[in-house]
């Protein structure tokens, strides 16, 4: 176990898919005041409290989505109902988790958020209301209602996590090519070294100062023939360079397990081209490390005359040398390279869209013969009705009128005897006087699922 909890705490993880649960409001109270000698106390129901929500604030402090991805079970707390002599219930406590700059919330593949600036937050599933209470329902027509609502079901969905880290260079090319070394010698970053491939298994990230100015820079696992597809770790962390401004493609004048220097910047273009075009379109400074080695300046010399258009830089990322002139030329660069908006965040009517009609809500006779009415608002309604109420059934039944469902039932077919259904709720469809005992409207039957159709959701 020890061993295991070491391996974890080491890995870095860059997705995360969680199930998020805010907490649900609380139920409103039907209570009367009761004392002596005040014989018209009236209603004094309190209000149900509000459910917690859930909360993703962007920090520098993280760097990895590891904590998340091995609790994805996330919920708030649920309120308190609420009492007599009006008490209101009180609120769930909110749910905050920390994440890393660069996080994208997304919910069946729409962006929800990005978060990107230091203290950024986002409410990512949003606490039930809470119930309201008969003293809400109190009216000069009706002085003693005996009415109160259920509080609202909290916000309940899957949610993916994904990692893009904040960078302003991204160091590319194939495993070996001295990334880390340079990295390490122009930052205080400390990745692994070594004198084989794929030495780096994580990003790194290290801040650099040249000359009073500052940057970010991101060393990405090596890329080999193939990354876009899936071969090697380059697909995995290719994602992590897309929000950069400029990429610094390091070449091993000695090439790389038989593959010549030139055809190397070929093949690296071209797996960052296939694996997003905005790579592709991105400024690159081609250089030339190792500048120590005997073939270096021949593969320098090279390359000049093979990429005319381009910028190539000889240097040793382990000497020093050529280094500063390379730095000099991308502290001057940055300043007129602008990092694209990949992620644009939905706005709130995009993210919980329910495809209804313009009157709220559709009717659909499924191949049991019942009609199914589906609609957010309708469904709400459902989950905060009393319906150990029977004022509160008068009440439901006005509201179904007022929005059209009922007409619009008939006008689907409905006659006496058919059934309902919105949401977890069925209903038996008749013309029989609705509680009020006013003629000439139609009702619903309540059937409970647990006592007819057992499991039956």
């Amino acid at each position: 176990m020890t061993q295991l909890k070491t391996q974890r705490s080491a890995t870095f993880i860059d997705t995360a898919h969680v199930y998020l649960k805010a907490g649900k409001g609380g139920n409103g109270a039907s209570s009367f005041r009761r004392e002596k000698y005040i014989p018209y106390g009236g209603p004094d129901g309190g209000h149900g409290g509000k459910g917690g929500s859930i909360w993703f604030v962007a920090t520098p402090n993280v760097t990895t989505l590891r904590e998340i991805a091995f609790h994805p079970h996330i919920t708030a707390e649920d309120a308190t109902p609420g009492g007599g002599n009006r008490r209101d219930g009180a609120n769930g406590s909110d749910k905050t988790l920390y994440v890393p700059l660069g996080t994208v919330v997304k919910r069946e593949d729409v962006v929800l958020a990005d978060l990107k600036v230091e203290g950024q937050r986002f409410c990512a599933a949003k606490g039930g209301r809470g119930g309201r209470g008969n003293t809400a329902f109190k009216t000069r027509f009706n002085t003693a209602p005996k009415i109160s609502e259920n509080g609202e079901p909290g916000e309940e969905y899957e949610a993916w996590l994904e990692l893009s880290v904040l960078a302003d260079v991204g160091l590319v090319g194939f495993p070996n090519a001295g990334k880390s070394t340079l990295l390490a010698a122009v930052s205080a970053a400390r990745p692994k070294i070594a004198g084989y491939p794929f030495t780096t298994l994580n990003p790194n990230i290290g801040m650099v100062t040249h000359k009073g100015k500052s940057f970010a820079a991101a060393d990405i696992p090596g890329l080999i023939e193939g990354a876009h597809d899936g071969k090697g770790l380059g697909d995995t962390f290719l994602k992590h360079i897309l929000r950069t401004k400029l990429l610094v493609h390091l070449v091993d004048p000695a090439g790389f397990n038989g593959m010549k220097p030139e055809k190397a910047v070929r093949v690296i273009d071209k797996e960052l081209k296939e694996y997003h075009p905005l790579l592709a379109k991105k400024t690159a400074i081609l250089v030339v490390n190792k500048s120590d080695l005997p073939e270096a300046e021949k593969v320098h010399e090279l390359l000049q005359k093979k990429f005319k258009k381009r910028e190539i830089f000889l240097i040793s990322a382990a000497t020093g040398k050529g280094v500063t002139k390379l730095l000099d030329r991308v502290i001057k660069l940055l300043p007129t390279l602008k990092a694209e908006d990949l992620y644009q965040a939905a706005d709130d009517n995009v993210r919980f869209a329910t495809k209804v009609s313009a009157r709220g809500f559709t009717i659909k006779l499924t191949d049991e013969n019942v009609f199914m009415v589906a609609g957010a608002g309708v469904e709400k309604l459902i989950a905060m009705t009393n319906f150990a109420q029977p004022d509160s059934w008068d009440r439901l039944h006005r509201i179904f009128r007022t929005i059209g469902m009922d007409k619009a039932l008939r006008k689907a077919g409905a006659v006496a005897g058919s059934l309902v259904r919105i949401a977890d709720k069925e209903f038996e469809w008749s013309e029989a006087p609705i509680p009020s005992g006013k003629p000439g409207k139609f009702a619903y039957k309540y059937r409970r699922f647990d006592e007819e159709y057992g499991d039956k959701p």
